[in-house]
């Protein structure tokens, strides 16, 4: 069996890792990763090369790709003879990118494990029964070929893994290409080491991205100029409040999900999932829906509130939607097609507001830089033009001028966008081998296998695609567990079959 794993992320590297240790991987079997990079099982975010003050936003605890040491993170730390924290409480993302590549290292140099370095733009949909060189096990209908950029391949492969990152940001201003603007701003020590300290520098956005910045500027350059950042609403995520007691009450896992499905022919109501959210706080005596409430306004003033306070009851809400992230996907898949909408209408905004967050000591630094006049917030943001002199004019709710602007939007998830500087998801989008899923955003995929559906060919048995991309299947799937967890069973459901 020939297998293709497109791509070499902590996705792709966690497919290869579980195709080789799975019972049914035996000696015949290849598996050829196309990674452009020689760099192998770090992605973008996590490149060794990237500045230590660009730091992940979650802790060690949680990171861990040994299935059987949830500290395996923490322990390589250890051996590191590194403070596994800076003052912030948090490990820099090229510290991770480091643990990744030798965590990970044995798989890509197995002896069938072969690495590609070029890019993958194409890929072919062959008739099994009629290809000469395909494996005798084969009982699939289709084959498959990829085109890189030196041509079509010879290798006819049984299944494909596209495995392809992040996808590119989104450009709301049409800026891309004009000097003085920093489209993508990764890696940061390579696109802002020569910044002139002296301008002002505005940033486009304040969630992750946009304390990547603050971090990276702040922490690097002497700037003279207050960091501005230009956001529609409200700006920053919410301050992330530390939980003070031991534990809390947190019904839900994959267990509770798959018996409740077993009792009501594989769905879960909306309502059933409400009643137990909200079991589980009244456990605590916290009202959510007031907590929100009180908080929902999301301005600087009320994080402020909540950062002096250290509110508990926001504290359990947030450490209940922390856990919550694990089982998300699956709980989405769990409802029907009308409550899916109606979640997405009436709930997704209040669970993003949950749980998109900023860690607690960060805040405590931003508070300090906002209340020095080092920082600024400027809300209400409509607009950007380029000056004739080559800076920026903002329209906000006040007029800005900005001499270097830096994007911290967030990605882009329509195809046809995305096709523009893709060749292979413009291929594949022009061929109909991805269909978008919801209003031109997202691949679809099967759930939990996450293989192709497409009108041509029905279901692509074995061609899966994992990543961002399935982001309204794999729902809220930016997280560095998910991706494992996801690439895991993909590759582990598909070996299985090879049994039945």
């Amino acid at each position: 069996m020939k297998i293709a794993v497109v791509g070499a992320g902590i996705s792709g590297a966690s497919v290869v890792k579980s195709l080789l240790s799975h019972d049914n991987f035996n000696t015949k079997d290849q598996i050829d990763v196309y990674e452009p990079r020689e760099s192998l099982g770090v992605g973008l975010p996590y490149v060794e090369t990237e500045d230590e003050s660009i730091r992940l936003n979650v802790t060690p605890d949680v990171l861990s790709v040994n299935e059987h040491n949830p500290d395996d993170f923490n322990d390589w730390l250890e051996d590191q003879n590194e403070p596994s924290t800076d003052f912030e409480g948090l490990v820099s993302r090229p510290a991770y990118g480091k643990y990744l590549m030798e965590r990970f290292e044995p798989y890509f140099n197995h002896q069938q494990v072969q690495h590609i370095q070029t890019f993958v733009e194409d890929l072919e949909i062959l008739d099994a029964h009629t290809e000469k060189s395909v494996t005798p096990e084969q009982e699939t209908s289709y084959v498959y070929r990829l085109k890189t950029t030196e041509g079509w391949k010879e290798t006819i492969y049984d299944a494909v893994f596209f495995t392809t990152g992040h996808p590119p940001y989104n450009d709301y201003y049409h800026l891309q290409g004009v000097k003085n603007y920093v489209h993508n701003p990764y890696p940061m020590n390579e696109k802002l080491a020569n910044i002139d300290p002296e301008e002002n520098i505005g940033i486009i956005g304040s969630g992750a991205t946009g304390i990547d910045l603050m971090r990276y500027l702040f922490l690097n350059h002497s700037l003279k100029q207050p960091l501005t950042f230009y956001d529609i609403k409200t700006p920053f995520n919410f301050v992330n409040i530390p939980l003070e007691q031991e534990d809390i009450t947190f019904t839900f896992s994959k267990e509770w999900i798959a018996a409740e499905k077993a009792k009501r022919d594989g769905f879960i109501p909306l309502e059933v999932l409400l009643e137990t959210f909200k079991a589980d706080m009244e456990a605590e005596h916290v009202d959510a829906k007031a907590v929100y409430e009180k908080y929902k306004a999301g301005t600087l003033a009320a994080k402020r509130e909540a950062f002096e306070t250290k509110d508990q009851k926001l504290a359990v809400v947030h450490e209940h939607v922390s856990r919550l992230v694990a089982v998300l996907p699956y709980l989405f898949n769990a409802l029907s097609g009308e409550d899916k909408q109606y979640y997405l209408d009436h709930y997704h905004a209040k669970l993003l507001f949950f749980k998109s967050r900023v860690p607690y000591t960060t805040y405590k630094w931003l508070f300090e830089l906002l209340d020095a006049g080092r920082v600024r917030a400027v809300t209400g943001l409509k607009d950007i033009e380029v000056a004739e002199d080559g800076s920026f004019l903002i329209t906000a709710d006040q007029e800005e001028q900005a001499d270097l602007l830096v994007n911290a939007t967030g990605f882009n998830t329509k195809l046809l966008s995305i096709a523009d500087s893709s060749p292979l998801i413009k291929n594949l989008y022009h061929k109909e081998i991805i269909l978008p899923h919801k209003n031109g955003h997202f691949v679809l995929v099967d759930w939990p296998q996450c293989r192709l559906i497409n009108q041509r060919y029905d279901l692509l048995e074995n061609v899966f695609f994992l990543g961002l991309l399935i982001g309204s299947t794999q729902y809220e799937n930016n997280d560095a567990s998910l991706t494992i967890d996801q690439a895991t069973y993909s590759a582990t459901w598909f070996m299985e079959q090879r049994t039945k």
